[in-house]
C-alpha cells in the first residue's frame, strides 16, 4: 500500500499525518502509537511517500522511534548537521531528481493551489492550544494531500524505477536510488581508481580534420596540453571557444556546442536534423563506456534490447531508455560507480566536432540556423532536399549514427536557448522563454502569459494585447501569476502597503503568489538581505498577494496593461 505522510515539529509538540486512500491518520506526541503504526506498515510491506522526506521526515520519524527528541533532530537537520537515523521500511521522496529550487510550496503555487502557511510559530516555547493544534493538523493534512497529488503526477518516474528493479532482479530497497545509481548497478560498475587522465582526449577516426576549423582543434589540444602540464582541470573545463561557423556565432565548451542566429524569425523550408540517441551511440561506436564497468558490452546489449522493444511497441523499452540516458551524466559524478570523466569528456568533445563536420558538409546546400548539442536546424531549397538527405544518410553510415530528419515551416529564435519552431505536422517545439506557451507545470509556472504571447505573436501572427485579453476573458488566471520565492540567502520577504507617501513594509511568507494589480494601495514585493530590500524581478509597481486557491482571485483587480507591456518588452 502507498501511504503519503508529512511531519510538523515544534518545541513541545510533534504531529504526523498519514493518508491511506481517503482516510487520514493523525498521531500527536505519542511514540507508542507511532511505533505500533509503523510496525503495521512494515508487516504489510507498505511504502511511505513524502516530500523531501529523505532529508527530513524519514530521519525525524526514525529518531522518534528510537526515543530521541524530534525538535533537536529538526534543528540539526535545518542547520545542515548530518543525522543518521534510518527507517526499516521503504520510502519514496517526491522531490527526488527534481531540479534545484523545486519545493512543495512553490509546486503548490505553480499549480494554483492554496499556499497559505500556518500562523503557528515553529519556535513556540509552550504546548499548542487546541485551536493551534487544529490549525497545525489542517496545514499538515493539506501538504499531505498535495504531496499525494504530486506523487501521482510523477508516477511514471517511480513506476519506471520499480520496473528496473524487477527487470534486473535488484534488491527491492534499490527503488530509493536515483536512475544514475540504478544504471551503475545494472551495468555492473564497481568503484575503481580512475587514472588522472580526464583530459587525455581520444578522437573518432572518421573525423575529417581537413575541414574542421583549426581553432576548434587547437582549443581542445591546448586544453589537453595544459592539463598534461599540471593545469587545474576545473579551470580548463570552464574554458569556452567563441567561433563563427557558417556565418553563425558558436560556443564550444565542455558542456556541448551551442550556436544560433540571434533574433531570427522566418517561414520557409527548414530541416531539424537530430542525432538519435547521440551520446549513447558515441559510447558504443567509439568505445567510450566507463572503464568502471566490468563488462562494457552490457551497455550495447541494453541499447539493442531497447531498440527491439521499441520496434515491438513494448512499454519495457522505457526501462532501457532511462538506464541508457542516465549513463553519460553519471560518468562525471564522482559519487557514482560509473564515474569516468575522461570518457565523459571524450563523448562531449567528439560530439561537438562530429556535429561541426556535419554542418560543414551540408554547407553548400543549406543555411545553418541553429546547432545545439545533438542536432542542427538548417534552411534549404526544396530542389536540394534529396541531396541534403543523401548527405545526412552517408554521414550517418560513416559515423555509424542514426538521424531523425523533420521538416519545419516556421521559426522564431531569440537565441540558442529561447525559440519556438512549428513543424510541418503543426507540432510546436519551444524552449526557454517560449516553453510554457500551453501553460506551466508544478516545477515552473510563473508569467506563462509571456510565453503564450510570444508564440502567438511570432508563430500565429497574433498581436500581444489580443493574447492577454483572450486569456483574461477565458478566466485563465494561472498565466498571470508570478511565483515569488525568497531564497535561502535572504532574511525575509516583504510587501509594501498603504497610501502613496504613507506606506509600510509588512513581512510575508517565503513563497507567494503575486498578481500585477490596479489597486493602488498595494505596492512592491521585496526580498530583504540585511538592510537592503530588493524588488522581485518582473513584478509591477503595484502587486497584490493572493496565496489562497487561484480560482478565488478577483480578476478585475488585474492590471492588464502591465501584462501587455511586459509581453511587448520581451519581443525582439
Amino acid at each position: 500500500m502507498i501511504i503519503t505522510y508529512d511531519i510538523e515539529v515544534l518545541k513541545k509538540d510533534w504531529i504526523m499525518v498519514f493518508k491511506e486512500g481517503e482516510d487520514y491518520r493523525v498521531i500527536h506526541n505519542n511514540r507508542e502509537e507511532l511505533k505500533s503504526y509503523v510496525d503495521r506498515l512494515i508487516e504489510t510491506k507498505s511504502i511511505l511517500v513524502g516530500f523531501n522526506n529523505y532529508y527530513y521526515d524519514d530521519i525525524v520519524l526514525a529518531g522518534i522511534l528510537l526515543g530521541k527528541d524530534p525538535y533537536e533532530i529538526s534543528k540539526k537537520l535545518i542547520s545542515g548537521t548530518r543525522v543518521n537515523y534510518k527507517l526499516n521500511l521503504i520510502t519514496l521522496d517526491v522531490i527526488q531528481e527534481l531540479p534545484l529550487g523545486v519545493g512543495l510550496k512553490s509546486s503548490q503555487a505553480n499549480l494554483g493551489m492554496s499556499i497559505v502557511e500556518t500562523p503557528i510559530d515553529f519556535n513556540l516555547d509552550r504546548a499548542c492550544t487546541k485551536k493551534e493544534l487544529d490549525l497545525l493538523i489542517g496545514y499538515c493534512k493539506n501538504d499531505v494531500k498535495d504531496t499525494e497529488m504530486l506523487f501521482k503526477m510523477r508516477r511514471d518516474y517511480f513506476q519506471a524505477k520499480f520496473e528496473i528493479v524487477n527487470e534486473f532482479n535488484l534488491p527491492v530497497p534499490y527503488v530509493k536510488k536515483t536512475r544514475a545509481i540504478l544504471s551503475s548497478k545494472v551495468l555492473k560498475c564497481e568503484k575503481v581508481k580512475i587514472p588522472n587522465d580526464r583530459l587525455h582526449i581520444d578522437y573518432d577516426p572518421n573525423i575529417n580534420w581537413d575541414i574542421i576549423p583549426k581553432e576548434v582543434k587547437e582549443f581542445f589540444e591546448l586544453c589537453e596540453y595544459d592539463y598534461r602540464c599540471g593545469g587545474d582541470y576545473k579551470e580548463i573545463e570552464s574554458r569556452k571557444l567563441k567561433l563563427n561557423v557558417c556565418g553563425v556565432p558558436h560556443v564550444y565548451a565542455f558542456g556541448g556546442i551551442h550556436g544560433a542566429i540571434e533574433k531570427y524569425n522566418a517561414s520557409g523550408s527548414f530541416l531539424h536534423i537530430d542525432v538519435s540517441s547521440y551520446y549513447p551511440s558515441l559510447i558504443i561506436v567509439d568505445g567510450f563506456m566507463s572503464r568502471a564497468s566490468a563488462d562494457p558490452k552490457l551497455f550495447t546489449e541494453l541499447r539493442n534490447i531497447r531498440y527491439k522493444y521499441k520496434a515491438m511497441k513494448d512499454p519495457r523499452q522505457l526501462i532501457y531508455k532511462i538506464l541508457i540516458n542516465a549513463t553519460f551524466g553519471a560518468m562525471k559524478s564522482e559519487f557514482n560507480n560509473l564515474f569516468d570523466p575522461k570518457q565523459a569528456n571524450n563523448i562531449c568533445i567528439n560530439g561537438q566536432i562530429i556535429l561541426t563536420q556535419l554542418v560543414l558538409e551540408l554547407a553548400p546546400y543549406t543555411q545553418l540556423i541553429q546547432s545545439n548539442t545533438d542536432g542542427i536546424v538548417v534552411k534549404y531549397k526544396e530542389a536540394d532536399y534529396e541531396k541534403v538527405v543523401a548527405i545526412v544518410e552517408d554521414f550517418g553510415k560513416r559515423f555509424n549514427l542514426t538521424f531523425d530528419v523533420d521538416k519545419i515551416i516556421k521559426i522564431a529564435q531569440r537565441d540558442v536557448n529561447n525559440y519556438a519552431m512549428m513543424f510541418e505536422n503543426g507540432k510546436i517545439e519551444a524552449k526557454g522563454r517560449f516553453a510554457k506557451f500551453k501553460g506551466g507545470n508544478f516545477m515552473q509556472n510563473s508569467l506563462s502569459i509571456i510565453d503564450r504571447a510570444l508564440v502567438n505573436y511570432y508563430i500565429f501572427d497574433k498581436p500581444v494585447h489580443q493574447t492577454v485579453i483572450e486569456t483574461y476573458k477565458d478566466n485563465d488566471l494561472a498565466p498571470f501569476q508570478i511565483v515569488c520565492k525568497m531564497g535561502s540567502t535572504y532574511n525575509g520577504m516583504y510587501y509594501e502597503y498603504g497610501d502613496e507617501g504613507d506606506t509600510k513594509y509588512i513581512e510575508t511568507q517565503k513563497v507567494n503568489r503575486v498578481f500585477a494589480t490596479n489597486d493602488k494601495k498595494y505596492w512592491g514585493i521585496y526580498k530583504r538581505k540585511g538592510d537592503s530590500y530588493q524588488k522581485i524581478a518582473n513584478t509591477s509597481e503595484h502587486n497584490i498577494i493572493h496565496n489562497e486557491d487561484i480560482s478565488t482571485f478577483d480578476k478585475s483587480k488585474l492590471d492588464l496593461n502591465y501584462y501587455i507591456a511586459l509581453c511587448e518588452k520581451n519581443l525582439y
